[in-house]
């Protein structure tokens, strides 16, 4: 059997790799994955995926598989986090008619919250690159919860990156070894400090 001729004037070049798909920031419906309690941490890893639309099942992919922080909502009770935790529980009973999360929560039986749908909010987060030492924004994970009915909200759908600091910044590139030097805009301007203390020559 001869192999068939391609008409390349029909096909659009891509290359390794380009295939990839980031997820856009904004707010989806979800489904409660996994519940893993830290104990000595006084936290629960809550996983989520997204249910619904064009990026269902977006975290399913194998690439997720050791990138737990890419997809999962911390819910801790510590002491002082008690007020926020109420308020996510809240916020999963408002999605789920008929469920009641606290009296799962305080049952310890987690696994009640598997399959539970929940409203995330994905957005950008600022981080340094440590290679050339600029910041940028990185993948969208999520933020905060929201009703179902909230979705379209537009703090919502369309949320502000988060952002860093200056200070924070400046702290960042100084730990990186970049001089903590920033913009007028509040982006970086660094520059490698080649006789910093720690250079061998």
């Amino acid at each position: 059997m001869q192999m068939r001729s391609v008409n390349f004037n029909e096909v659009e070049a891509t290359t390794e790799g380009s295939t990839y798909q980031q997820l856009p920031a904004g707010a989806y419906v979800c489904s409660i994955m996994a519940m893993e309690d830290f104990a000595d941490k006084e936290y629960v890893r809550m996983m989520v995926d997204i249910i619904q639309g064009e990026h269902a099942n977006y975290f399913s992919d194998k690439f997720y598989n050791d990138k737990p922080w890419s997809h999962s909502i911390v819910l801790s009770y510590k002491d002082k986090a008690l007020g926020m935790l109420k308020g996510r529980l809240q916020t999963i009973a408002g999605c789920n008619p008929g469920f009641d999360p606290e009296a799962a929560w305080n049952a310890g039986n987690l696994n009640m919250f598997v399959g539970k749908a929940v409203g995330v909010v994905f957005r950008a987060e600022e981080y340094l690159d440590k290679k050339t030492g600029e910041f940028k924004l990185g993948s969208p994970r999520p933020d905060r919860m929201c009703l179902l009915t909230d979705l379209m909200d537009p703090k919502n759908a369309d949320p502000l990156p988060k952002t860093l600091k200056d200070d924070v910044k400046r702290q960042m590139l100084k730990d990186a070894g970049f001089s903590p030097v920033l913009d007028k805009s509040g982006g970086a301007a660094p520059q490698v400090d080649l006789y910093a203390d720690d250079v061998p020559f």
